[in-house]
């Protein structure tokens, strides 16, 4: 901003002024370089009051850095001092317990380099392993009027006066017909074919090996069944009469309804008159709840829900 100091006002303060260094600090004062007062001590002559004022622009002042002001020395020792003492009065902390550090005396050895082999993972099967046993007993085997006369049916045939021919027996559970076993290898039961495999391991080892037929299948039995692969399979042949068929399927309840795989409930019907004409027993193990159980499904065949709920007496239930 420029400066409103005039000529005339520089000339009354002189005037006022009674020594040289009164004068260079008005000079000073007023914005005047005091450069302007010459070495004798006198002021160079001004256009007096009565002349015409020009305006005058002081030029700026010079600045000079301020040096850094640096604490006197006492001041520091007694900021040192005041630190030391806050220091010493902080209370030291004991180590509750020192270990040494045991090097090993031979070399580490280093963990083996990672593979692409991978380890299987642990398998859970559907049924609680420990009841398994009893569950298969339930569901395959046949009974028989083979036990303990039945004295009831022997007083009732008695008291008719019916000739008694032959005793009456209790019926009792047995093996020794063996089993056929289909598992279905359709889509829809894919994700179940460990628990399929483990299972089809167990019933051989409940009913025994000679006595057990398995076969595979996709849709239905009746669109090719066999031992092997899905190429090998042949037109479906009931057993021999009084062998329980035991079907490893969820009867075409899961998988895509799009898939010309998946069995139909005619097929089913089919199927299952076919079996039972031939004189023996089908009982149907599904890896899907009760809850999801269409109702001709359950009055076509006896189901048993395939998972860790079922025990032995609830699987016997379900059995005709």
């Amino acid at each position: 901003m420029p400066s409103q100091i005039w000529v005339g006002d520089v000339v009354r303060a002189l005037e006022v002024a009674r020594t040289d260094g009164e004068r260079a600090r008005v000079l000073e004062m007023l914005g005047f370089v005091p450069g302007a007062v010459p070495a004798t001590g006198q002021v160079s002559p001004l256009p007096g009051p009565d002349g015409p004022r020009t305006r005058v622009e002081a030029p700026p002042p010079e600045r000079h850095p301020e040096p850094a002001h640096e604490p006197p020395p006492n001041v520091a020792a007694e900021d040192e001092t005041r630190n030391a003492d806050v220091t010493e009065e902080l209370p030291l902390l004991r180590p509750a317990r020192v270990e040494a550090v045991n090097t090993p005396g031979e070399p580490v050895e280093p963990l083996p380099r990672p593979t692409a082999e991978r380890a299987p993972l642990p398998h859970l099967p559907l049924f609680v392993p420990g009841w398994t046993s009893a569950i298969l007993r339930a569901m395959v085997s046949r009974r028989v009027p083979e036990g303990a006369v039945d004295i009831p049916a022997l007083i009732d045939t008695l008291a008719h006066g019916r000739p008694v021919a032959r005793l009456p027996r209790l019926p009792v559970p047995t093996m020794r017909y063996g089993v056929q076993v289909l598992v279905d290898r359709g889509p829809a039961m894919q994700p179940f074919r460990r628990d399929q495999n483990e299972l089809l391991e167990r019933i051989r080892a409940v009913v025994g090996p000679s006595l057990v037929e398995a076969g595979y299948f996709s849709g239905t039995p009746e669109r090719g069944t066999g031992p092997g692969a899905r190429w090998t399979r042949t037109a479906y042949v009931p057993p021999e009469s009084g062998r329980p068929v035991l079907l490893l399927s969820d009867l075409g309840l899961g998988g895509p309804r799009e898939d010309p795989q998946r069995g139909t409930r005619q097929e089913w019907e089919h199927f299952v008159g076919l079996v039972t004409r031939a004189g023996c027993g089908v009982v149907a193990l599904s890896p899907y709840p009760p809850g999801r159980w269409p109702r001709w499904m359950t009055g076509l065949l006896p189901l048993v829900s395939w998972d860790r709920t079922t025990t032995a007496s609830r699987a016997a239930v379900r059995l005709p």
